[in-house]
């Protein structure tokens, strides 16, 4: 029974974390514990899981007696968020130079490849396919560097940052910067190369970065 709550309540969480990074929820949009129980088809206790992790994140604000709401989006914060994701990322990467193997380069090329053939897609299916590649490409990297406390600082630190690019990149669609990005960083890893790896992931973060500094000014 305790196995099945817990996996209830990573679902919903999941499901919410997702709708507001993709801004599907938008900041100070307002979230009704009965009607996301009717949704999910469960009691108040899994959700209200879900939402006090979602605040932990600071992805929902939850106020006593008056109910939940999408944070809004704290342009600071962010760029502090972005600050430590841009040296800890740089970290992951040299980590895997050392820990990688080939199952795992198997499967960052796979992600390149599919990055290549979202430019048949529309808009906002390929920005939305996108954010989850990105995230499944670090995501393998932070495998292969085998470092548990750092996976899980990234993996805050991702969805604070992919919200912001969410919405303020609402155009943003695959281009040969980005391929180009991927594809050195995986063959600085290919090659053992953890000062290659290293510059090339901090000119990838940085490159989003930019990509944001342009729509927000």
């Amino acid at each position: 029974m305790a196995l099945r709550e817990n996996l209830l309540h990573r679902n919903i969480f999941q499901r919410l974390r997702d709708r507001i990074v993709h801004g599907d929820y938008p900041p100070g949009m307002s979230l009704s514990e009965k009607d996301l129980c009717r949704e999910f088809n469960v009691s108040r206790t899994p959700l209200r899981e879900a939402l006090a992790k979602l605040e932990s994140m600071k992805l929902v604000t939850i106020i006593p007696r008056f109910g939940t709401n999408v944070s809004p989006i704290d342009i600071n914060e962010i760029r502090c968020a972005f600050e430590v994701k841009i040296k800890l990322e740089s970290l992951a990467v040299e980590l895997a130079v050392e820990r990688i193997d080939s199952e795992n380069l198997k499967a960052l090329d796979d992600v390149i490849q599919e990055v290549i053939q979202l430019n048949g897609e529309d808009d906002q299916h390929r920005h939305h396919r996108l954010i989850e590649l990105e995230k499944r490409f670090h995501r393998i990297i932070l495998q292969a560097a085998q470092n548990q406390i750092l996976e899980e600082f990234l993996d805050n630190l991702h969805y604070r940052c992919a919200r912001l690019w969410s919405s303020s990149l609402s155009q943003v669609v695959p281009n040969e910067d980005i391929l180009n990005q991927m594809k050195n960083i995986y063959q600085a890893l290919a090659e053992g190369d953890a000062k290659r790896a290293s510059r090339h992931m901090e000119q990838h973060i940085q490159y989003f970065i930019e990509k944001i500094k342009m729509r927000l000014l």
